[in-house]
């Protein structure tokens, strides 16, 4: 075990837990790849504007913080896609103790620490320009290009490479506030140790008062919230303390990859580049690697990859303030450089089209997609051979092989609790497709495949919870055959997308949960009075964070 375990709730290399029994029966793979390919979204380019795709509730940072925060809980790396495999095994410690950044702590691996072992090192730059010498924002590599960090795959976008560099930063500058007010620190006899508490407790209250309520409805949260564990212990349904040994198979390869359909078809990180960068290439795109015109790391950034500034991704308001930009029209193909606050796209049944063709090397792995290929057939890619696989398949098979019971199974579940709780119906079960008409671009909802359609994989059926409120409108308006792209722009029902119902209530109790039972979380160990270093005016939110890290473009 690390040297910086703690808590009383799991270690690493256990098995996941579950929230049911494992389901017994599978679903037939040819099934998954329909609704797959359904899930397709189109082609599109990398906008600098109002974005019809986009969920005014979620900032495109967070999207990447999510990720960050997934890397900090959990990694599978001996699962199979094939549902006769092995019970699925968690290396990292189930618990926001960020293991991620630390790894097993300054004795285990001082290489990640400087010599007096307090602070973290990253590669530094002269006090140029951080554009013209990406140098200065960037993590410590090894002569290979591959960065020295806790967790490989902090590395694998230059998104979530840039936010690990900020916990770097923002833990060197906790180190420098404690460092000159003894009194201060958590534990006494630590300087090291005290700063580390302060940085897990400020990421862990940024997560539940800043994360959690833009990702989860309002109503979902409520019950749950606060920082009295005692208030919370009879609410659980889901995630209860019996089973947060690890975390539930059903966070994992179901509930939590809901931010997959956040991602954006690309992003534009800096004023330097002519346009925004796509994620990978896309569909029509024959191109079988991603390239280096794309967002995959596991390399120095470059020039063109750094944030010029955080703006473009983390708000300086609290969840739930909108963005006061006009959205009357959607922006058009002409790129602009200046700085603009993107936004995730809509928690729906559409995943941005790069996705459904992941470079299948470097990113889906030479060994899962020939394991997907065995399951479901040949792949539709029919651009680039070998086939790429899609995103949503890897996770629909992924589900399938955890045993994970059906989104139906669940909402009973809820709704026989005695939650207020009323699951969603075969109308929400659907996909949105777009198609033209006369020129501009219209919607509709497409059912799921009929063998789906009343035993629905989790993972769909979590997704169409968040989508709901959407067809509940357009079913109200009467425009099931069609509806305009206006829609999804700027009308109040079509800008915003949350995780609702079964969803949002694994989600919601997996995170407290994890809280309430790690007796060295800020719920449990920190002060009555203490309050998180940030700066900027002290809201807790990550902009914050980012602020006090002395982050010159935050």
């Amino acid at each position: 075990m690390s040297e910086l375990s703690h808590g009383n709730i799991g270690k690493r290399e256990q098995n996941f837990t579950s929230i049911l029994p494992l389901r017994k029966k599978s679903y037939d793979p040819k099934d998954l790849a329909e609704l797959a390919q359904q899930m397709k979204g189109e082609v599109d380019s990398v906008k600098d504007g109002p974005d019809p795709e986009e969920n005014l509730l979620m900032p495109a940072g967070y999207t990447y913080l999510g990720q960050f925060i997934d890397h900090d809980l959990t990694f599978d790396s001996t699962s199979s896609l094939n549902p006769s495999s092995s019970s699925p095994t968690n290396f990292r410690t189930p618990r926001f103790d960020l293991d991620c950044l630390y790894g097993d702590g300054p004795s285990a691996q001082p290489y990640l620490y400087d010599e007096d072992q307090l602070k973290l090192l990253f590669k530094n730059g002269p006090s140029t320009s951080e554009l013209t010498d990406p140098a200065g924002q960037d993590l410590l590599r090894n002569p290979k290009g591959r960065a020295i960090i806790g967790d490989k795959r902090n590395d694998e976008n230059s998104i979530v490479s840039q936010i690990q560099l900020a916990f770097v930063k923002y833990h060197n500058a906790v180190v420098d506030e404690l460092k000159g007010n003894p009194d201060s620190w958590s534990n006494p006899n630590s300087l090291f140790e005290s700063a580390r508490n302060e940085v897990r407790w400020a990421y862990q209250k940024i997560i539940v008062e800043d994360f959690l309520p833009r990702i989860i409805a309002a109503e979902v949260l409520q019950d749950l919230q606060g920082d009295d564990p005692d208030t919370r212990a009879d609410k659980y349904v889901l995630y209860t303390e019996d089973k947060r040994e690890n975390l539930p198979r059903e966070f994992v390869a179901a509930a939590y990859r809901f931010g997959h359909s956040g991602v954006r078809t690309g992003y534009r990180l800096n004023s330097v580049t002519e346009k925004g960068f796509n994620i990978f290439p896309s569909s029509e795109d024959n191109t079988p690697k991603a390239g280096a015109d794309s967002l995959l790391g596991f390399d120095p950034v470059t020039n063109n990859q750094v944030i010029d500034t955080w703006g473009r991704f983390f708000p300086e308001t609290l969840p739930g303030v909108l963005p006061t930009e006009s959205r009357e029209t959607a922006a058009d193909e002409t790129p602009y450089r200046r700085e603009r606050l993107q936004f995730a796209y809509k928690i729906d049944t559409t995943l941005v089209d790069p996705l459904g063709v992941l470079p299948r090397t470097e990113v889906a792995g030479e060994d899962t997609t020939r394991e997907a290929e065995a399951l479901t057939g040949p792949l539709p890619d029919t651009v680039v051979e070998p086939p790429r696989p899609s995103l949503a398949l890897l996770n629909l098979l992924r589900g399938n092989a955890y045993k994970i019971h059906s989104g139906q199974v669940y909402a009973q579940l809820l709704k026989d609790s005695g939650l207020d709780f009323t699951p969603i119906g075969i109308q929400h079960l659907v996909t949105r497709q777009g198609f033209d008409l006369d020129g501009n671009t219209f919607f509709k909802f497409v059912p799921i495949p009929d063998a789906l359609l009343e035993d629905t994989p989790l993972w769909f059926y979590i997704l169409a919870e968040a989508q709901s409120p959407l067809v509940d409108e357009i079913q109200r308006r009467g425009q099931l055959d069609g509806f305009e792209e206006s829609f999804l722009l700027n009308d109040p029902a079509g800008v915003s997308t949350q995780l609702r119902g079964v969803g949002g209530r694994i989600v919601a109790e997996v995170f407290y949960g994890l809280l309430d039972s790690d007796t060295e979380s800020y719920i449990n160990a920190a002060p009555g009075n203490w309050k998180p270093i940030l700066g900027g005016g002290r809201e807790i939110i990550f902009r914050n964070l980012l602020k006090f890290a002395d982050i010159t473009n935050a």
